[in-house]
């Protein structure tokens, strides 16, 4: 393991599918969120040292495991089996849509590590949310927790609803600032429209190359006739994607265009 890469961004909002785009790398391992796994659930704070993160890394790179590895959705299919994979890859990429309190942290104890966050449409990120039975509750009010998503915020590090769009959102365009060489700022909308172009520079960011295998999962990642429609797969049509347009109810997409409008945030509104 010669760089560790952080792929971060709120839930719903297209970490699997860039973290996969990554993981198509034969020079990338990828693993799924360390600090909610089993293993090494909660396992380093605000509190932590450097030496500890580094050690940390270094055991998640080695680590064999279910949920880190994410064989549950390989085997329904959700995501791919790359077969083009050196043995012992270059790159740890970690992707995670929680413990966003730790991520100046995570960048000022690791000065070489590199950090992406993506960005989706708030409105249709919630979308995406509400109306995905694996992670929003069945008898939660929709008309309350779309703001606050306080019905998922089971323990430390989570991070769902609006109001948490909005300070992550912010916190990451700080963060492209002050960690400039480091950290990137990506929209969803962006990769989905222009998916070679933007991996491209991802890639280049990283310290790594785009094969044939990445182009050829881009391709099927966006095939009509690779559609599926499990919430958790990374096969979509992105005219689907889009459906979000017409079906979130208009007082919660006008209410969220209202509060971001106005905002430094309002790049991330697509139209």
């Amino acid at each position: 393991m010669e760089q560790v890469i952080w792929i971060s961004g709120m839930p719903r909002s297209g970490t699997t599918w860039l973290s996969q785009i990554f993981a198509s790398s034969p020079d990338v391992r990828l693993k799924f969120c360390p600090l909610f796994s089993y293993e090494f659930k909660n396992a380093l704070t605000e509190q932590s040292t450097a030496e500890e993160w580094r050690e940390l890394f270094a055991a998640v790179y080695t680590k064999k495991s279910e949920y880190l590895d994410q064989h549950y959705l390989r085997r329904d299919g959700l995501v791919p089996e790359f077969k083009d994979k050196n043995q012992f890859p270059s790159h740890l990429v970690i992707k995670s849509t929680r413990f966003h309190q730790l991520t100046e942290k995570i960048l000022a104890l690791n000065p070489d590590l590199r950090f992406i966050h993506i960005v989706r449409d708030p409105r249709a990120s919630i979308y995406s949310w509400i109306s995905n039975p694996y992670e929003f509750p069945s008898d939660a009010d929709v008309n309350v927790e779309w703001k606050t998503g306080r019905c998922r915020k089971q323990g430390v590090g989570e991070f769902w609803g609006f109001e948490d769009w909005y300070d992550t959102t912010k916190q990451a365009l700080e963060m492209q600032i002050k960690f400039k060489e480091r950290f990137v700022v990506v929209k969803y909308e962006e990769l989905k429209s222009s998916p070679l172009k933007t991996i491209e520079q991802l890639f280049s960011f990283s310290g790594l190359e785009v094969t044939e295998q990445t182009r050829d999962f881009i391709r099927l990642s966006q095939s009509r006739t690779a559609h599926n429609s499990n919430k958790r797969s990374v096969y979509k049509d992105p005219q689907i994607v889009e459906s979000w347009r017409s079906a979130l109810d208009r007082n919660i997409a006008n209410t969220i265009a209202a509060q971001v409008k106005n905002s430094e945030l309002s790049q991330f509104l697509d139209g």
